[in-house]
């Protein structure tokens, strides 16, 4: 089953697949086997997220831990608005390849795709990131413990660390996030502590956290509600991890 997956793989990432949305005319690139099965829940089932959850009147977003840049199509696509204002970031170089893509493929000029980690403060400006060599989409800053240590499964890199808000008013100006979804597989709470005043600017989060590092939603709400944002609800919830909308009061 491995190497069938790192076959078509391998072929997509030659081939890749590209639909366009209808009535937005929004595209949307595969080059793994992840990527297509994340598209057909993002764009589908639209299974992820409600349009119901978005604020409203919204003009600009932050989408940390952007992945393939699938949420930021879905964001186009519904509100149908191409000029929307955001940034994305992720860890992974190919990811932010593919949502570079995305940003060009359908003409998101107030949009920038950013290498680096987020929330994460280390030494000479660099920390530790872990990539699945598999399934090159699944990556965290700390693998599990029963695994960490396994060099076939996870590969160590290094990424920038960037600081959210210096790069917010540099690229996207001194004014608000509507939307903040923050999904940076296992940086959320050294987010949370150290970007304050970037979630000063911030109305409405999208957030997942992982329970396999000890997250619970507790903590994540006790330290969003020291920032003014309380518990719109609960979208997922399981063993492994959960996602909520927050929202200022």
């Amino acid at each position: 089953m491995l190497r069938l997956h790192l076959l078509v793989n391998w072929w997509l990432n030659r081939f890749p697949t590209v639909k366009v949305l209808p009535k937005s005319g929004v595209q949307h690139r595969a080059r793994r086997v992840e990527s297509l099965a994340l598209s057909v829940e993002m764009f589908e089932k639209e299974s992820l997220y409600a349009v119901s959850d978005l604020p409203e009147n919204m003009h600009s977003f932050a989408d940390l831990g952007c992945n393939v840049g699938y949420f930021s199509c879905w964001l186009v696509h519904t509100l149908n608005d191409r000029g929307l204002k955001g940034l994305m970031v992720d860890a992974n170089k190919d990811c932010v390849e593919d949502a570079q893509w995305h940003i060009t493929a359908n003409n998101m000029t107030n949009v920038h795709a950013l290498f680096g980690l987020a929330g994460t403060n280390g030494e000479q400006g660099k920390a530790t990131f872990f990539v699945h060599t598999s399934a090159n989409m699944c990556s965290t800053t700390a693998p599990p413990d029963t695994s960490a240590g396994d060099t076939t499964t996870w590969k160590k890199m290094e990424a920038p660390c960037l600081n959210i808000e210096e790069n917010w008013k540099t690229l996207i100006g001194d004014t608000s996030c509507d939307l903040l979804k923050l999904d940076i597989e296992g940086s959320e709470m050294d987010f949370l502590r150290n970007e304050t005043k970037f979630l000063q600017r911030v109305k409405t989060i999208f957030i997942e956290w992982h329970k396999w590092q000890g997250v619970t939603l507790n903590a994540v709400e006790k330290a969003l509600m020291s920032n003014g944002f309380s518990l719109k609800r609960v979208l997922q919830e399981d063993d492994i991890a959960g996602t909520a909308v927050f929202t200022k009061k």
